[in-house]
């Protein structure tokens, strides 16, 4: 759902006070202000604001002063609005059982439904975002554009070979970037990796890596590394370029749909916001734990309460494409490798984020797994 959608249908809700005199809206924070900021509630008979904090209490808020619920005349009231998403159930408890309160209760949000409303993706402005809870990958993509579009790859590609002329430092998606910025969380595993290889050499898989994004982004820091192989596992217009026009001594491409688990062992596989985004990703988890590698690393990968499958819609000024995603619960990120591995670190993502549903809120995570 987004904003304007939540907010047309608190609107709705709020209708019930078209006839209704001496309203009280209960909840003096952020909720009330962008209550106030987007919906239509200062057209109805508003005559006070009450909130349980007795630092709030006394206090100015938009022309009312906060008063105690308890010292309120409840008898004289006519309805309330409960502006406090999560806690609809505990105040309508407390108005009808402590306080005697018989009017109309307006609640703006169900039990398992309560995002802030103004935490939801505006349309309005031009970012990343997600939407949807479809029931199969297949019905999220008849939606989407997927990520076999020649528009993703030319842009990815001219994105890149600017980074290799040094006109811009790293890129991601296409979008380029003008300063150095590593990945710390990842190079720290990438070193340890090398230090227990007392420095012999390090070989990397990246599932998902695009034309080598995380690569040449920390390739500088990661320099006094020896013998580093970065091989890149991508679908195949992705690795076909990449293989064509990129190669190097460290840096080489392979199809996804190649035998990589059997190509030798991988000291670290991994997967930079790409497991998500594939339709079969048990047999991913399956290969990967066959190949065994040493190290297993999780990075921007969205984790919530439940699994969900949404879309995902590239802003034009990236480049214009959708395409389907999974959302995991974070039990399931630690069954994923659990009978060999052990995990060693969570924390959030190199790009923290948290993505807001009606129903609940999803985190950007990074893992590192290692093997027993």
């Amino acid at each position: 759902m987004f904003l304007w959608e939540k907010v047309s249908e608190i609107n709705n809700k709020l209708t019930v006070l078209r006839d209704i005199s001496n309203i009280i809206i209960w909840g003096a924070g952020m909720h009330t202000c962008k209550l106030f900021e987007c919906t239509n509630i200062m057209m109805y008979d508003l005559k006070g604001i009450v909130d349980i904090s007795k630092e709030k209490q006394g206090n100015p808020y938009f022309g009312f002063v906060v008063q105690d619920p308890k010292k309120i005349v409840w008898e004289n009231v006519g309805a309330v609005v409960i502006s406090v998403p999560g806690q609809e159930k505990q105040i309508t408890e407390m108005l009808v059982d402590e306080l005697g309160f018989s009017g109309d209760i307006v609640k703006l949000y169900e039990e398992n439904k309560c995002t802030p409303f103004y935490s939801l993706y505006d349309e309005k402005i031009s970012t990343l975002h997600y939407s949807g809870d479809y029931e199969t990958w297949s019905d999220a993509y008849e939606e989407c554009d997927g990520y076999e579009s020649i528009n993703i790859l030319e842009t990815v590609s001219n994105a890149i070979n600017k980074v290799i002329k040094g006109e811009a430092v790293w890129e991601r998606d296409g979008y380029l970037f003008y300063k150095p910025k590593y990945v710390y969380c990842l190079c720290a595993a990438i070193l340890r990796c090398a230090l227990q290889n007392e420095n012999k050499g390090v070989r990397i898989l990246d599932i998902g890596g695009a034309l080598g994004s995380t690569y040449f982004q920390n390739r500088k820091y990661l320099s006094d590394v020896k013998n580093i192989e970065y091989v890149v596992a991508e679908q195949d217009n992705f690795a076909d370029y990449g293989h064509q026009n990129l190669e190097s001594d460290i840096l080489k491409f392979i199809r996804s749909t190649d035998n990589w688990e059997k190509s030798g062992r991988f000291d670290i596989i991994l997967l930079s916001g790409s497991l998500q985004c594939i339709e079969q990703y048990e047999e991913i988890v399956s290969r990967i734990n066959m190949a065994k590698p040493h190290y297993i690393i999780l990075d921007r990968i969205t984790v919530s309460k439940k699994m969900r499958i949404c879309k995902e819609v590239v802003p034009e000024w990236i480049y214009k494409s959708s395409y389907p995603i999974r959302i995991f619960s974070e039990d399931q990120i630690e069954k994923f490798f659990g009978s060999g591995y052990v995990m060693i670190e969570s924390d959030d993502s190199s790009v923290p984020a948290d993505l807001y549903f009606e129903d609940d809120v999803a985190h950007s995570k990074f893992f590192v797994f290692e093997s027993k």
